[in-house]
């Protein structure tokens, strides 16, 4: 109880946009449809990053693990766009903040490099690491959001049931949880609606991914990336009722977006790894 207590607090008073990021079923899904996608170059390079056997998969909520006691990543986890933008701006969405860092789109610059580029296998694992996890949360939409620290402070009642909460006679009320809509986006939508992240990947595989609106995907800049998640952000935002307790008629509405945001993902995090370790120019280091 006190340490529920305690997490809720800090919830509270998290001062940013990210309480946390895409949970680990969102970052999971995105990695291992970009794993699947890699060329050989960018599997050996992988490999020889984390060692023979290991997904992207695994490693893309190693960036949350760190983020305390590593402070100055902290604003590196999303990009501050007010509602009403329709375009990013550096100088008012990106500002550097002492101790905490700048944001993704700056971040995720200088990673492209690094992949390659940086100087021990360590650092170049890491960068690996932030990689994965970063391009997931460009794709979590209200990590693109300024208003109510992104969501968090928005305050909402979940009652929805999905395709993985059933109440009962004896808990009529299992499904009803309060929470705020950034973890709605976190993990809870993708968690009412399979039982396990593999099964949310086999069906994209089978789904979106298979579509025309998945054709080229992949393509357009960070910045690109982040003015469309904005987009689907403010439909996600406005979708919200007056009273605030979302139900499944939310969730219906927001999957065909989970949907795009985590196949998107998938796919551009693949075309970042190949662009990345196919330019073996590291002059300027």
């Amino acid at each position: 109880m006190i340490a529920k207590a305690a997490l809720a607090i800090a919830m509270v008073w998290l001062p940013t946009s990210a309480a946390l990021a895409f949970g680990q079923e969102g970052h999971s899904i995105i990695g291992e449809i970009a794993n699947r996608r890699l060329t050989a170059q960018a599997l050996t390079a992988v490999e020889n990053a984390l060692g023979r056997g290991h997904s992207l998969a695994a490693v893309g909520s190693w960036a949350d693990d760190v983020r305390d006691a590593r402070p100055t990543t902290y604003n590196w986890h999303f990009v501050d766009l007010p509602l009403a933008a329709d375009a990013y701006d550096a100088n008012r969405d990106c500002k550097l903040v002492p101790a905490k860092g700048d944001c993704i789109i700056a971040e995720l610059g200088r990673l492209k490099k690094e992949l390659s580029c940086a100087p021990t296998n360590e650092a170049k694992a890491e960068a690996l690491k932030f990689t994965v996890h970063f391009v997931g949360d460009v794709h979590q939409p209200l990590h693109t959001v300024l208003e109510k620290r992104g969501g968090n402070g928005v305050d909402v009642t979940s009652m929805i049931k999905g395709n993985t909460c059933r109440p009962t006679a004896n808990d009529p009320n299992k499904c009803v949880t309060a929470s705020n809509l950034h973890q709605m986006w976190d993990g809870v939508l993708i968690t009412r609606f399979v039982w396990n992240w593999g099964s949310y990947v086999d069906r994209l595989e089978e789904g979106w991914l298979k579509s025309p609106e998945a054709a080229n995907a992949e393509q357009g800049s960070i910045q690109d990336w982040v003015e469309q998640s904005h987009k689907e952000a403010r439909i996600a935002w406005d979708a919200v009722p007056a009273d605030t307790k979302l139900t499944d008629d939310y969730l219906s509405a927001m999957v065909p977006i989970l949907d795009r945001q985590l196949g998107r993902g998938g796919l551009r995090l693949a075309r970042f790894l190949n662009e990345a370790y196919a330019n073996t120019d590291c002059s300027g280091q």
